[in-house]
């Protein structure tokens, strides 16, 4: 059985994120799943709270090369249109 817990308690596990930003997610689609047994109530899988953050892992090496292509082709375009 899954263990549910509420948002103050995601906001315990994820200190970074604020009530606001929670709520924002929510309403995009983003961020963690939730469930809405109420119109008042919001709850979280704890696991999939855990999964992802742990998804949200920002990999250095590879965002620092597409960091280095993107200024690459931006760097083509503006010679290409002297």
């Amino acid at each position: 059985m899954a263990d549910y817990i509420t948002i103050d308690q995601v906001l315990e596990l994820v200190p970074c994120v604020s009530r606001g930003n929670l709520a924002t997610m929510r309403h995009d689609g983003r961020g963690p799943a939730f469930y809405k047994p109420t119109s008042r109530t919001v709850l979280y899988d704890k696991q999939s709270v855990l999964e992802w953050v742990q998804n949200s892992a920002v990999d250095m090496k590879e965002r620092q090369e597409r960091t280095a292509e993107y200024r690459a082709a931006k760097a083509l375009k503006k010679e290409a249109s002297r």
